[in-house]
């Protein structure tokens, strides 16, 4: 059952569960981390949730992609931890580099995707200001005293 968006800033999806409508009837993305998130991506959720909703143009359809973004930023953390451990590359018996590291890798893979995903949702402050309209500053005429007499003109 659906109340019009006019009347109630709320939608009811069930007799359990009621989501929060936005003026342009969207409804709002979930404050709780979703359950299925992996613990680290649970707690950059929960960091990253109360900047999202002072932003106000992420909605429950953005909701995927944040899910993602909180991966990949949990999956670069712990690329990052073990290339501190192990290294970039991976050598042979002789200390010799042969191939870029599987944490190296990851860390690029996931590098990308954040870059991509955080544009794509405007979390980056090139592409949030892409986001904001701005409105051009009414043009007050000024005054002029000249206007009284008619020059057969416009002053």
């Amino acid at each position: 059952m659906k109340m019009d968006s006019k009347k109630s800033k709320f939608q009811v999806v069930s007799k359990e569960k009621v989501t929060k409508l936005d003026d342009n009837g969207l409804d709002e993305i979930q404050i709780t981390p979703p359950r299925h998130l992996m613990k680290d991506a649970q707690g950059i959720w929960r960091d990253l949730i109360p900047e999202i909703k002072k932003m106000g143009y992420l909605k429950k359809i953005d909701q995927s992609n944040l899910e993602l973004y909180c991966t990949y930023y949990a999956l670069y953390i712990e690329a990052e931890d073990k290339l501190k451990k192990f290294g970039t590359y991976l050598t042979d018996k002789n200390g010799v580099p042969v191939q870029k590291a599987p944490q190296a890798i990851q860390l690029n893979d996931c590098v990308r995707n954040l870059k991509k995903l955080g544009f794509d949702m405007g979390l980056t402050f090139d592409a949030g200001m892409r986001q904001i309209k701005i409105n051009e500053p009414s043009k007050n005429k000024r005054h002029n005293p000249l206007k009284k007499v008619n020059f057969g003109a416009e002053v």
